[in-house]
């Protein structure tokens, strides 16, 4: 089987779409099926056109699918309805951008810094519509959004897939075995509406007051404008590092056994909380659709509000609590587990075979 993954997004970008994408491709290699990874940084509606004359230039080796992200494969779709070609397209959803924008309709204007433009409400909306019309299935990194999905478009149900995030876990795990657990903290995250990194240092803040020897590292966050460096404020317990590889964050789990994700919106299972499980770090993290998915609050997780005062509460009194922090942290690393690249590569394989 040979399988396309396909994305308007840089060659060298780091972030999720581009972690999913790889480590599916790499999976489905190693289980003997042919990949081809496209990436572009131009315009989406220019790299659907590319996309199919690329495939149309394929004719005599043509893929068995297509796996493109939101509506990037949109002319793909029609090129195969209408030249009736026999590569089958799946719609790689990583947030359906109506959900998206639903949230950030339900936000004060001055927290939403990127809303959705009217041409992505003009054009890209229709151009995805019209590829879940088209597509053979479609994918899915949460089940909230799966039955968001049928719920919105009842008639084309039976193309709804679950597939989420799976991360790579050691052999060895450096945090289940260990007992000593500075008070060192982790956020990660650019500054986004979508990942609310103001919450988290917010909460950090309040924690320091009782916990003096505690420092906050926050990694990824890319440049750091005014309003986020007037919160930091020279706080010299918080340290901001704005650029890392995902191939090295292994040591920011290591250094760091408690970890905070006040996230709004998660576009799938996020990649930081379950590589923060399979080390066996504490996640603290807000209780939305996707997080609610992958934490059981007390068992594998804590979940936290949006109320700077309670949730640096919570966060205290489980730092005091051993025994329920070796409860969680034995927990996390089974649910990492279940999460594991390898499983969630099977899950694609089974859907593509069936679907040929």
């Amino acid at each position: 089987m040979l399988v396309w993954f396909a994305a308007c997004i840089p060659e060298n970008s780091k972030g999720g779409i581009a972690r999913s994408i790889r480590g599916l491709s790499d999976g489905l290699l190693q289980r003997g099926h042919r990949t081809k990874i496209v990436f572009s940084g131009s315009n989406y509606l220019i790299f659907t056109l590319r996309l199919g004359m690329k495939l149309l230039l394929c004719a005599t080796n043509p893929p068995d699918w297509i796996v493109a992200r939101s509506s990037d494969g949109a002319f793909c779709t029609v090129l195969v309805k209408l030249l009736r070609l026999k590569t089958r397209i799946v719609l790689h959803n990583h947030g359906w951008e109506e959900i998206v924008t639903k949230h950030e309709e339900q936000l004060p204007g001055k927290i939403v810094l990127h809303p959705t433009t009217w041409k992505a409400r003009a054009i890209r909306f229709p151009l995805l519509r019209m590829t879940l019309s088209l597509c053979s299935c479609c994918l899915s990194g949460t089940l909230s959004e799966v039955r968001w999905l049928k719920n919105h478009y009842p008639r084309l149900e039976k193309k709804m897939f679950y597939v989420p995030n799976g991360v790579s876990i050691s052999k060895e795990n450096f945090r289940i075995g260990s007992n000593v657990r500075p008070q060192f903290f982790l956020t990660v995250g650019g500054h986004t509406w979508k990942k609310n990194l103001e919450h988290a240092i917010n909460v950090f803040k309040e924690i320091s007051v009782v916990m003096p020897r505690s420092r906050l590292f926050m990694v990824g966050t890319g440049s750091i404008n005014h309003s986020l460096a007037d919160i930091i404020d020279g706080n010299k317990s918080i340290e901001v590092i704005p650029e890392e590889d995902p191939l090295q964050m292994s040591k920011w789990y290591e250094k760091c056994p408690y970890f905070i994700s006040c996230s709004r919106y998660e576009g799938g299972h996020s990649f930081a909380i379950l590589e923060a499980m399979a080390h066996g770090c504490i996640v603290f993290a807000s209780s939305i659709d996707s997080t609610r998915e992958i934490i059981t609050n007390n068992e594998n997780g804590i979940l936290i509000g949006n109320e700077t005062s309670s949730d640096a509460m919570i966060v205290a009194s489980v730092l005091e609590n051993n025994e329920l922090v070796a409860h969680i942290r034995h927990n996390a690393y089974k649910t990492a587990l279940r999460n594991r690249l390898d499983r969630q590569v099977y899950r694609l394989d089974r859907i593509l075979c069936s679907q040929l």
